[in-house]
């Protein structure tokens, strides 16, 4: 792989032992992608930030990277949810020792220089650049998303090839980046009876988690609507990126490769894998975090009704402020509802601590981890319906 006199300088470690290692994590990534050279990008987005996720190891190597001499992040960074809300851990009982440990993680990267972000749906808490530009984004659901519908250029990174990117503002040029390996490689078609109206963010996930498991490379779909709303959109990304490695779809695929017929039996099917429980005993909202659209949703429709049993929304501080000011916070906590900033459902210590022995929710992304993570049956809903069955 090429390498330019700068990047091979700071290979040799002429620039600090943080950027030496951040650039041998790009070559050996470029090595077994056949990549050609490194390309600056604009926009890195970092997973790795629950200490449920890294653990000890990776807070360790967190350390010994931001307090490496010089070592800073060289284009704007915005980090994944961590695995607590962190003004409010002491009153949801997060355990101390898992607090210390989550907020030196956060202490790392703040050195480095991270913005405050929190978030897994960055496109929504950010000014999103020109389609086409070239960023880094490790999160798989941001990853296609941002491949798929906003015409932005990345890879799936992994949490340390996200690292590397941000301490270098380079990735590597390969998959996803170069334009001629954006195009379906298999075909999904959607071929439903039952489901003539094929709408709303569950049926989208349910599809996306077949998709995903299904199609390894780029995603082509058939017979699908043409505009999907934002949380149509992002739960079909979440799911893709929920199984598999496929870091983008196409709507309307017109190439001519194998074609996968999605069919009743094929969704019936997949709702069975991802719901084992007819009830939850807790209600989850916000697998990837909810949208100020989403709060905006949810407040509307849960006005004057209170949660029979608990539930907790997930969303970042920033989300949390903009729908406060449009009055979407004080309806939902009025129901009953209790809000989690900065965290992520799947990786945090919250979900366990319920208690419970299943949880109901509108999320296949979040109905796949919450079980595999925390061991809880999963009832999966949409979202009225949960509402419906769960609020007085």
């Amino acid at each position: 792989m090429y390498l330019t006199n700068a990047e091979e300088k700071a290979l040799s470690g002429e620039r600090g032992e943080a950027e030496q290692i951040a650039y041998r994590v790009l070559v050996a990534t470029g090595k077994l992608g056949d990549a050609q050279k490194l390309i600056p990008i604009e926009w890195v987005h970092v997973s790795g930030v629950s200490f449920l996720t890294i653990g000890q190891y990776g807070l360790d190597f967190l350390e010994k990277i931001s307090n490496s001499k010089g070592a800073k992040f060289k284009v704007f960074t915005t980090v994944n949810p961590c695995g607590m809300d962190i003004e409010n851990w002491k009153a949801l009982e997060i355990p101390t020792d898992y607090a210390e440990k989550q907020l030196q993680i956060i202490e790392c990267y703040k050195k480095l220089g991270m913005a405050n972000s929190f978030t897994c749906v960055p496109f929504e808490t950010y000014k999103v650049p020109p389609a086409g530009t070239c960023v880094a984004w490790a999160e798989s659901s941001a990853a296609v998303f941002g491949n798929s519908i906003l015409g932005l250029r990345t890879n799936r990174e992994s949490a340390i090839s996200a690292l590397a990117c941000a301490l270098t503002g380079k990735t590597v040029y390969s998959d996803l980046q170069i334009p001629l390996n954006r195009k379906p490689s298999k075909n999904i078609r959607v071929n439903l009876k039952k489901k003539m109206d094929f709408s709303g963010s569950l049926n989208f996930g349910v599809l996306g988690f077949f998709a995903g498991k299904e199609v390894p490379g780029v995603i082509g779909f058939q017979r699908v609507k043409q505009k999907l709303s934002l949380a149509e959109a992002k739960a079909l990304s979440a799911a893709i990126g929920t199984l598999g490695s496929s870091g983008m779809f196409i709507l309307d695929s017109k190439e001519k490769v194998e074609t996968i017929d999605f069919t009743d039996r094929e969704f019936e099917e997949t709702m069975s894998d991802l719901s084992q429980s007819e009830n939850g005993e807790a209600v989850v909202f916000g697998c990837p975090q909810m949208t100020l659209e989403e709060l905006r949703d949810l407040s509307n429709a849960i006005q004057g009704k209170h949660f029979r049993k608990k539930c907790i929304v997930f969303c970042s501080s920033m989300m949390f402020e903009r729908a406060s000011h449009e009055g979407y916070v004080q309806s939902i906590e009025s129901s009953g509802a209790t809000f989690v900033r900065d965290a992520c459902a799947d990786f945090t210590p919250l979900i366990s601590s319920l208690k419970v022995g299943s949880v109901v929710t509108d999320s296949v992304k979040g109905a796949h981890y919450m079980r595999k993570v925390h061991g809880v049956d999963i009832s999966l809903k949409d979202t009225s319906t949960i509402i419906r069955e769960n609020m007085e």
